[in-house]
């Protein structure tokens, strides 16, 4: 399975690649803003199975901090580009036409809420084959 990361913060990307590799999972792309966001699913779209991402990043780089994640998310329904997403983010989210959201919180096992989620996700890929 291969994975798109977005988020802007070293150490959080790292966290979620150590969780994705506890689950086999080796291949993980990083972006760090939405434009580089958009342009890696246009470019790859048939290679991603799961986009992770935050919801507080820069719209390009060098850009301050705004919700892209929510933009990000419009414009793949949109699109109608079918790849699962799933939110990870330190502000607790509810929002739809994601696989789920993961709080990203040292109070809470968000490793374990991740690895719900994917999970599901390799169970919904494997019913396409």
């Amino acid at each position: 399975m291969r994975v798109l990361n977005i988020e802007d913060d070293a150490i959080k990307h790292s966290n979620i690649c150590k969780a994705l590799n506890r689950h086999g999972i080796v291949e993980c792309d990083w972006v760090k803003n939405l434009e580089d966001a958009i342009k890696m699913v246009r470019d790859h779209k048939t290679d991603y199975e799961l986009i992770i991402t935050d919801m507080f990043y820069p719209l390009n780089p060098g850009g301050d901090e705004v919700e892209a994640g929510f933009i990000f998310i419009r414009e793949m329904k949109e699109k109608e580009i079918a790849i699962s997403i799933i939110v990870c983010s330190s502000v607790s989210y509810q929002v739809s036409d994601v696989l789920g959201t993961v709080h990203y919180s040292e109070k809470i096992d968000w490793e374990k809420q991740l690895g719900s989620l994917i999970l599901r996700c390799i169970e919904e890929e494997s019913k396409h084959f």
